[in-house]
């Protein structure tokens, strides 16, 4: 599996949860700061996307290809996912970090041979919510998903007489969830 931004809270997610299926997880980072969160929620594999080439680097490690590839930037991201993942493999969209446009290569979308999964939760029918809130609740039952430092997911917590300053935290690019907690208001 590849987790392209692994340092959020969904790619995070997916680290965990592949780790606890058994998969193989590479995941992609930007910076050495987010490398040890990646690690942390269990990734087997780090790649540094702003270093070069990442599709070369990630066929090192999956020389055979990709089963699934969790994407949070598909219209900077795509060719390099349909270049990695395997016939009849998956490209899970969940975002559009980096842009609204996506530009398509029929040619090799058609040779990959893939399928372009949106993951969009209000689309999801109500079955198929309550399996995933099922695996989850077996999930966290078991401890093998979790939030904070240890689990690659730091938490930044901000009053909310400090909102100015959470908010500069998630456009500087903090590395796990900046929480502000309203509970006093």
């Amino acid at each position: 599996m590849l987790v392209q931004g692994s340092a959020g809270a969904v790619g995070n997610a997916a680290i965990q949860l592949a780790v606890r299926a058994g998969a193989h997880v590479i995941t992609t980072i930007s910076s050495d700061a987010k490398a040890q969160p990646a690690r942390s929620a269990g990734t087997d594999e780090v790649v540094d996307y702003t270093l070069g080439n990442v599709a070369e680097r990630v066929r090192t490690l999956a020389p055979k290809g990709i089963d699934i590839v969790v994407e949070v930037a598909p219209a900077a991201n795509l060719a390099t996912d349909l270049a990695l993942v395997k016939s009849r493999g998956t490209v899970a969209i969940y975002a559009n970090d980096g842009g609204n446009q996506l530009d398509l290569n029929v040619a090799a979308a058609i040779a990959s041979n893939a399928r372009l999964q949106w993951a969009m939760l209000p689309a999801t029918g109500a079955a198929e919510l309550r399996v995933a809130g099922n695996d989850l609740t077996d999930a966290v039952a078991a401890r093998a998903f979790d939030v904070g430092l240890e689990h690659g997911l730091p938490l930044h917590h901000f009053s909310l007489d400090q909102a100015a300053e959470a908010h500069s935290a998630v456009e500087s690019g903090a590395v796990g969830k900046v929480m502000l907690d309203v509970s006093e208001a």
